[in-house]
């Protein structure tokens, strides 16, 4: 009897332990900030610049994150043009983007490998502002740091301007606050699309919002 006893308080003991851990998983995944959970998503890269975190998803936009809140997500709706030059490929000293049209340039320098996959550089926009210490990570997609002597470690150039552009726009950007706030009320996701004009640094002609459920 005494065996029987001990058997089923062992059981329960057990029982009470396992619906503790899973009450404590669960309770990590609910208390996990949304940055934590983008980033739990596979993606296309990932940047940092100041207190602001660029998610390139898999979807083509690019989610944005003010420390550990979500800022909004965007995407440009017309093609951002460039061309790139290293002013040494094989050290990448200096990795020059330069928008053909308006003569427009951003240049990423100081390049250091540093643990877990990722990148830190400088930046230098023709505006004259200075960036210090932004970090990059590519995606799953990317490939490995392998590159690093070959070719610039930036990879798909494409969403890294158009976070950049992003940055340096915050101020056109507040038009789109007040429907972004509304959007956000109703419990809905904001996605805006921006159209921007020749110049990656003048203005954003227009965003247009997009409020999905």
């Amino acid at each position: 009897m005494k065996k029987i006893t001990k058997l089923l308080l062992a059981i329960f003991l057990l029982t009470i332990t396992l619906q503790s851990c899973s009450t404590d998983s669960e309770e990590t995944t609910m208390n996990a900030s949304e940055l934590e959970k983008e980033l739990a998503l596979e993606n296309n890269g990932i940047l940092t610049v100041a207190d602001a975190t660029y998610i390139f998803k898999k979807t083509g936009e690019t989610a944005k994150f003010i420390n550990e809140d979500r800022d909004f997500t965007f995407k440009f709706v017309n093609q951002l043009s460039y061309k790139t030059s290293a002013a040494n490929k094989h050290a990448i000293e200096g990795l020059k983007i330069t928008n053909p049209d308006t003569e427009e340039y951003m240049v990423f320098s100081n390049f250091e490998e540093l643990k877990n996959g990722l990148v830190q550089f400088d930046a230098e926009l023709s505006t004259g502002e200075v960036l210090s210490s932004l970090t990059y990570k590519p995606g799953k997609s990317n490939g490995s740091l392998n590159k690093w002597h070959d070719e610039p470690v930036i990879g798909d150039t494409t969403p890294v301007i158009g976070a950049m552009i992003e940055f340096s726009q915050e101020g056109q950007l507040r038009n789109c606050r007040a429907a972004l706030e509304v959007c956000e009320n109703t419990n809905g996701v904001p996605t805006v699309a921006l159209t921007n004009g020749k110049g990656w640094f003048t203005s954003i002609e227009s965003c247009a919002l997009e409020c999905h459920d």
